[in-house]
């Protein structure tokens, strides 16, 4: 699940109303989408999209043959069989095809008076020009603060890979509104004066026709970064329907492309610019279907775009930008460099993590990305003095970084080769995972006439209608001595129950533990979050019922106390956190303790010491910040339920408000298009209050008024909380 921007989502498919209503959007194209909207049977093209006839088709098969014959690096039959349809089959040279090529693909982030206002794709296409949409960047000045970032996509660890950036250079821009191109020139350096431009490459524009054949047989690819996301590759999914002087038409309903996005034929040649995304919506264009035709649900001014039906794609042709470039600058010696063939490239190859010399670089004289192979063998060259060696030869592949081999290993300490568990081992892992003995929070647990169940989202709101629900169409999720339920649209835990048991000195975590995250298989896992959200993003999995407030066990068992500590490491008892907010001795668990000391009544029979917490996050659209597409709350609260010395409950409530070091974590700030960034301090900040239940329950939605009556807090002039200054200052 992904939850995107409405406003930002059209921007990115360049897809306005009238796009659904069958009216003119510009001055060469009007369209008819009568399959955009209501009970739509075809999956498919409105009536815009021009008629091919059979003889035209079948020259259309005929040219693209003689184009496989001249510029594809395998067998002609082979390859035209696979661009049609009839041949899923891949030589193995198609991974390395696309290596070559992706690395040419870049995100930009468009940056205006110092902050980023949005995202789209581009790609290089000559040594010094990058070409996108118009309607990216519609005047020089749009371009003047903006950058280029490649490589910002995952690694084959799934680690996020640090981007190499580039500025935009815009005293070489070429655009036109009418066929929506853009070009625009890049800084010869990256921003760390690290990287040359020249070392990344470009995408040959090819004129010559052949590039794409038979409408409605041929598959295309895109390269993209779909609402500035990582790296992410369309591979034939999108269905070449049809063309005409100016425009290809390609239809899918699995993923949309992104503006200033290459579209590709099955030999990686560029065959258009995509141009906008038509998706199905209901007939007045005001809101997006599903594929069941129900209107998608929008929280905040954000909707699912997995549940998102796309109808059509339209990209420019690539031949058409050229000649009109051309055309408009004939004597630009910028522009006809675009016609250059680039360089033969070869992947880059490490022995034991030394990067190996690149060997000598020659022009082509033929627009083949790679020699043919014949073999079915990979041929590597290895210079000699690297066999003199007596260690064994570990060999990587990567286009950037250099990366060593990672294998599974049991947890044990902070070891740094198991960072990642391969994903299948994961998958089973979580899939078998048993919970048949997992009792829950205990609702009297404080006692047996001292009943307090767990909160409840609020009857009829608009988080009840996000909540997560298991098989039997329950919504509480229960673990060893705590208990969630999951905010499935947040991908975050609403609220977390636990019930604290025993001395927390004997709780106390010393163990050098590392940690093994898993998604809960009850839910669907596509709505938690997972190791690539958090890994190298500089946010700890903040655990919402504590490892240590749970790892307790009656009779006491040292496996069993154990094994409930690890039962909390579940991505659905997790929420972005800083570091230093739930580590121990973490601000949380301070809380926790002067509570205690203040006035929880120790068990008469023992010296066992006993309270229910309650812990979530706090959403709030006017303060959240988006990371990697996920809106990220700034407040937690925690409420404390216990009993006195009288056998009374008593139950405080705190609110912790985070301010994160802006240079630690990078925030997607265009996705909250609508509402202005905010200023960060440039120190890590918390703040403390205890505050009252009820000032909790209207800003989470949680019906607390069961507890609002055993509330400690004291109003202090009207207001519904007070800043902490210390511990001494909690009232309980």
């Amino acid at each position: 699940m992904l939850k995107v921007s409405k406003n930002q989502l059209q921007k990115e498919t360049n897809q306005d109303v009238t796009d659904t209503l069958g009216l003119s959007v510009g001055p060469d194209e009007s369209f008819e989408i009568a399959t955009a909207t209501g009970n739509s049977e075809n999956s498919g093209v409105g009536n815009s999209i021009p008629s091919v006839t059979p003889e035209e088709n079948q020259k259309r098969k005929e040219n693209r043959k003689d184009m496989i014959a001249s510029k594809a690096a395998e067998p002609v039959d082979f390859a035209y069989e696979r661009a049609i349809g009839n041949n899923d089959s891949l030589y193995s040279n198609f991974i390395e095809l696309i290596a070559l090529t992706k690395r040419k693909v870049a995100r930009i982030v468009i940056k205006e008076n110092g902050k980023r206002t949005g995202f789209a794709t581009g790609f290089m296409v000559s040594k010094e020009l990058m070409l996108t949409n118009w309607h990216v960047f519609q005047n020089k000045d749009m371009a003047t603060s903006s950058e280029a970032h490649f490589f910002y996509e995952y690694d084959n660890l799934g680690h996020p890979i640090d981007p190499v950036i580039f500025k935009m250079d815009n005293s070489k821009f070429y655009n036109n509104k009418e066929l929506d191109y853009c070009f625009v020139g890049l800084a010869p350096k990256d921003v760390n004066n690290e990287y040359s431009l020249e070392d990344i490459g470009y995408l040959y524009l090819d004129r010559l026709i052949g590039k794409i054949g038979e409408v409605g047989v041929e598959k295309l690819n895109i390269i993209h970064h779909p609402l500035g996301d990582y790296k992410q590759l369309s591979i034939r999914e999108n269905l070449f329907v049809g063309i005409d002087d100016i425009k290809i038409y390609y239809e899918t309903d699995t993923a949309q492309g992104s503006s200033g996005s290459p579209v590709f034929n099955d030999q990686w040649q560029v065959v258009g610019l995509h141009h906008k995304s038509i998706a199905r919506m209901t007939e007045d264009g005001k809101y997006y279907l599903d594929r069941h035709d129900n209107i998608i649900p929008e929280y905040d001014g954000k909707i699912d775009i997995t549940k998102v039906v796309w109808l059509k794609n339209e990209g420019i042709r690539i031949s058409t930008i050229l000649k009109h470039v051309k055309e408009e600058n004939p004597n630009d010696s910028i522009i006809t460099a675009i016609e250059q063939l680039p360089q033969k490239e070869t992947l880059t190859f490490s022995i034991n993590g030394k990067l190996l010399n690149d060997r000598p670089i020659k022009n082509i004289e033929k627009q083949n990305i790679m020699e043919t192979n014949t073999s079915n063998n990979i041929i590597i060259s290895v210079p000699v003095d690297a066999l003199s060696s007596e260690n064994s030869i570990d060999i990587s592949l990567s286009t950037k970084r250099i990366a060593t081999n990672k294998t599974i290993e049991p947890q044990k300490g902070n070891s740094s080769s198991n960072e990642l568990l391969l994903e299948a081992a994961k998958i089973s892992k979580e899939d078998s995972i048993d919970f048949s003995s997992c009792r829950g929070y205990i609702s009297d647990f404080l006692g047996k006439d001292k009943d307090v169940p767990l909160p409840m989202p609020q009857s009829g709101g608009d988080i009840e209608k996000e909540i997560a629900l298991l098989k039997d169409k329950s919504m509480v999720l229960k673990y060893f001595n705590y208990s969630l339920i999951f905010n499935a649209v947040r991908r975050m835990p609403l609220i977390s129950a636990v019930n604290v048991s025993g001395d927390p000195a004997l709780r106390i975590d010393d163990s050098d533990r590392s940690d093994d995250w898993l998604r809960d298989a009850r839910i669907d896992k596509m709505c938690q979050l997972d190791d690539k959200f958090y890994g190298h993003s500089n946010f700890d999995r903040g655990h919402m019922s504590r490892y240590q407030d749970a790892k307790w066990n009656i009779p006491a068992s040292k496996e069993n106390e154990l094994r409930n500590g690890i039962y909390t490491c579940f991505y659905s008892n997790a929420c972005p956190q800083v570091p230093g907010l739930n580590r121990a001795p973490g601000i949380w668990g301070k809380l926790e303790k002067a509570v205690l000391e203040k006035g929880v009544k120790k068990q008469t029979d023992s010296d066992e010491i006993k309270m229910s917490v309650f812990n979530g996050p706090i959403f709030n659209k006017k303060t959240d910040r988006i990371f990697r597409g996920v809106r990220t709350p700034m407040d937690f609260f925690k409420i404390i339920v216990w009993l006195d010395d009288e056998d009374n409950l008593k139950a405080t409530a705190f609110k912790l408000s985070q301010k994160l070091l802006l240079g630690a974590i990078d925030f997607d700030e265009s996705l909250l298009l609508d509402i202005e960034a905010l200023d960060i301090d440039k120190v890590v900040e918390f703040k403390n209050y205890q505050c009252s239940i009820k000032s909790i329950s209207e800003a989470t939605e949680i019906d607390f008024k069961g507890l609002e009556k055993y509330d400690t807090f004291i109003s202090n002039d009207g207001l519904d909380h007070s800043l902490l200054i210390d511990q001494e200052s909690i009232v309980v």
